[in-house]
């Protein structure tokens, strides 16, 4: 469980990047190719025209006054191409000396704003005493942001970590934070840590959130993956466990996190997570699945990440999916593993691995991109927590946080690797 901690508190959103392409897996096996590993290949890799990197947590004005650090960013990008970020920062100010949530965009116009503090502060009451952390972001077809993030202020809902929301319209500028994963109705039944929180809003502008959760319940002793949403005529709804105990089966006793979640254009949720739960993938943590529609609810849990056409080849850890949906409703997601293989897998040779959900053809089989492009595994060191997104070109883009050493040197780095639906995927940068 400490290795979770690790890997989600260490996920990155967006920047810089380096080589590389994926090697399908056919009936359980890749074929065995020569395992290529120079620092003439990896010095030779080709490099993409990127813009250099910014800070924007700091600076605005030439006034650098964030002195704490600031980590765990997420974004957003609205309808008129404003960026929103959101991360973790521990500087000081009238706010405390807690941990809390800032915000900053950027318009083509004015450029990056200052960074404020959104956790706390609502009308110049500073309440939220406590640490808040992990922050996801979404913005509606309105222009309004939704933001979460896990936080373990005090109040009416007890001493336990809960997940917490705040927006911002233009109107009325920022809300204050309120207490979503607890409270319904004046129950205050969630009595343990709530975390990992992360948002969607699909396209009538209903608010979508799933995290992880401890408390215990007939779903058992276990960790489980739990939902929210919000309409502006019914508010929060109450909390619903999608992880386990569809149709009344609890199942799944194994524990349930890392979640990730998008919507389709037809309404669709679509939640992957990570899971430790055994059956007859073996007893390693694989990537499971669920969606939900209005017609038929929530589906049963699937693992996703093992078992194409029977063969259960992955041996590995499968952890920390990400997820997003393209405009012909295929759903595209990665992960990190450390199942071994021609491209290694063995720690500390974790790679990033790919699958895709077409209705005609269902899941496909895992494929490695984070190494073995034409055939060279160059990428010797450990890859994490990736992250995806998809253009209106329907071109896949994916980033993690990369242990190989290169020219660039033998710190941790930022690499990218895209997939379009011409060409295939990229090599890594």
């Amino acid at each position: 469980m400490e290795e979770k901690k690790f890997f989600f508190f260490l996920t990155f959103q967006i920047f810089l990047i380096l080589s590389l392409i994926l090697i399908p897996i056919n009936g359980g096996y890749p074929n065995l190719i020569s395992k290529i590993k120079t620092d003439s290949i990896k010095d030779g890799i080709k490099k993409m025209s990127w813009l250099n990197v910014t800070v924007v947590s700091d600076g605005f004005n030439s006034s650098y006054w964030n002195n704490g650090s600031s980590s765990m960013p997420a974004i957003a990008i609205d309808a008129i191409g404003t960026i929103h970020i959101v991360w973790n920062d521990f500087t000081n100010g009238t706010w405390g000396t807690d941990q809390e949530i800032m915000y900053a965009n950027y318009t083509v116009a004015t450029g990056w704003s200052n960074a404020t503090v959104i956790s706390d502060g609502y009308n110049g009451s500073y309440w939220n005493t406590g640490s808040s952390s992990t922050p996801a972001i979404a913005v509606d077809y309105t222009g309004t942001i939704h933001v979460v993030w896990a936080d373990d202020t005090n109040g009416t809902w007890g001493t336990d970590q809960e997940i917490m929301y705040a927006n911002y319209t233009v109107a009325m500028g920022w809300s204050n934070a309120t207490v979503i994963s607890d409270g319904y109705n004046g129950s205050y039944w969630n009595s343990d840590i709530s975390e990992e929180p992360v948002i969607t809003v699909d396209t009538i502008g209903t608010v979508h959130v799933v995290w992880t959760e401890n408390t215990n319940g007939q779903w058992g002793f276990d960790q489980e993956i739990m939902y929210v949403n919000y309409t502006t005529t019914e508010d929060w709804s109450n909390i619903t466990v999608i992880s386990d105990g569809i149709n009344g089966s609890y199942w799944n006793t194994g524990y349930s996190y890392n979640p990730a979640i998008t919507v389709d254009n037809m309404g669709v949720l679509h939640v992957v997570w990570a899971d430790s739960t055994s059956g007859k993938w073996g007893t390693d943590f694989e990537i499971m699945y669920a969606n939900y529609s209005a017609v038929t609810g929530w589906t049963n849990a699937t693992v996703i990440s093992d078992g194409y056409n029977g063969s259960y080849w992955n041996s590995g850890d499968s952890y920390t999916p990400a997820i997003a949906t393209d405009d012909n409703e295929t759903i595209h997601v990665v992960w990190r593993d450390s199942t071994a293989s021609v491209w290694g897998g063995v720690f500390p040779d974790y790679e990033i691995l790919y699958i895709n959900y077409t209705a005609t053809t269902g899941w496909s089989n895992a494929t490695v991109i984070s190494d073995g492009y034409n055939g060279s595994y160059w990428n010797d060191r450990g890859s994490y927590s990736p992250a995806i997104a998809i253009d209106s070109a329907n071109t896949l883009h994916v980033v993690w946080y990369d242990y190989t050493d290169g020219e660039w040197g033998n710190d941790t780095e930022i690499f990218y690797a895209n997939n379009t639906p011409t060409i295939g995927w990229s090599n890594v940068t």
